[in-house]
């Protein structure tokens, strides 16, 4: 192993971590990198390779072999590293920049692979945060099976609009965390993000046959939200959050239309999310409210009384109302609805839509709805229909997004 005083190499990752100014997507070409965050408030780590590495910093190079581990402890000052744990090197600077010495070389981060170069930096309250910067393109192969799974050929035009979705949302979020050192996280708080393991051949074709296409709105890269599962109609993106209304997030029918009755069969309805239902103990059910109830209010509630006091013309849920047992009442709108009803079963933890009707009876609550998700933007079991009916990409994406242009930047 090697270590070689380099400051050049400094200077470049602390670039490639914090670049020099805000960026603007009409500045890009083919070359666009992004910077995910793919952790937080980390106090120590690890890196290897099953490819020979090396480690950049101010102080120089530490080059490593095929399957050694680099160990990071961060310190209130200055980071530390041991090599296989044996040999300490304490440094005196952050970024510590990970980079493959070998082309098709990849990064190994918590037992996840990535392509690209992971880089730890120090956080405003002293630890570390690992940024896996990579072009877009190699970004989407870890997003689009991550989001929407792997298909059949016959629906590719499915993943070709969730690799446009995915792309696009990532180009609107370019400054989002600008002063933090990174564009997006790996987790639903943006797209998930899950790197090599779960690349898909065909997800990769679909990429590459939409190589740079963004969805844009009067020039501008939309916030292109999606989801897993509508119910039958999509929603208008204020009426889940506290948002100006977004013109092309129009609630539409996700639905074809039908001559005779309207609209046919909704588009989604094969999804196993389509139609569910829930039944709680009375008791346990008021807990659970006023327990969520507290933590949205930021004070101690006893809820004993739960009413839906609006629908919007599609049967969403837009305002409950809650009765504490001091008779304060407190209206709930938008995803905090769904906030108030929590489960560990499955990934984001609270109520799947807020498309529901609620029963008391017999000392028992019954929740009924349909779809899974915020219901904003494009549906994706939707999508999967519509490529099964021969839709494109573009139909598809411009059923969900109104008044959207497709334009390749690069």
């Amino acid at each position: 192993m090697n270590l070689k005083r380099n400051l050049f190499f400094f200077l470049i990752s602390l670039f490639f971590v914090t670049g020099c100014a805000k960026r603007n997507f009409n500045d890009y070409g083919k070359d666009l990198v992004v910077r995910i965050a793919l952790d937080h408030k980390v106090k120590e780590a690890f890196i290897t390779s099953k490819s020979n590495f090396k480690l950049i910093t101010q102080e120089g190079e530490i080059e490593f072999k095929a399957n050694d581990t680099c160990f990071i402890y961060s310190g209130y000052d200055y980071p530390s590293v041991y090599i296989n744990r044996n040999k300490r090197i304490v440094l005196k600077y952050y970024p510590l920049k990970f980079v493959p010495t070998q082309r098709d070389g990849y990064l190994i981060y918590k037992g996840m692979v990535y392509r690209g170069e992971i880089i730890f930096i120090k956080d405003v309250d002293n630890f570390t945060l690992p940024i896996n910067r990579l072009y877009m393109e190699d970004y989407l192969k870890g997003v689009v099976p991550a989001e929407i799974g792997k298909l059949d050929k016959k629906r590719i035009e499915a993943l070709k609009a969730q690799a446009v979705a995915a792309r696009t949302y990532a180009y609107s979020r370019l400054n989002k965390n600008y002063d933090m050192g990174y564009d997006l996280e790996s987790t639903v708080q943006d797209q998930v993000y899950r790197g090599v393991l779960v690349e898909d051949s065909l997800v990769n074709i679909a990429i590459e046959m939409t190589k740079g296409v963004v969805a844009l709105y009067k020039g501008v890269p939309i916030d292109a939200k999606y989801h897993s599962t509508c119910g039958g109609y999509t929603s208008n993106n204020e009426d889940e959050w506290n948002v100006n209304p977004s013109l092309y997030l129009r609630s539409v029918v996700d639905a074809p239309k039908n001559c005779i009755f309207g609209y046919g069969k909704p588009y989604c309805s094969e999804s196993k999310h389509f139609n569910w239902g829930y039944q709680f103990e009375r008791e346990y059910f008021y807990m659970m409210i006023s327990n969520n109830a507290s933590t949205i209010f930021k004070k101690e509630l006893n809820i004993v009384n739960f009413k839906i006091k609006k629908y919007d013309k599609h049967k969403r849920v837009v305002e409950v109302e809650l009765v504490d047992k001091s008779g304060e009442k407190f209206l709930v709108k938008g995803l905090n609805i769904r906030k108030l009803i929590t489960f560990e079963e499955y990934q984001g933890g609270f109520l799947k839509s807020r498309m529901f009707n609620f029963e008391e009876k017999d000392g028992k609550i019954f929740i009924y709805g349909k779809g899974f998700g915020h219901g904003v933007g494009m549906c994706q079991y939707g999508a999967m229909e519509m490529a099964n009916q021969g839709k494109s990409y573009k139909e598809i994406l411009k059923h969900y997004y109104r008044g959207i242009e497709l334009k390749k930047l690069y």
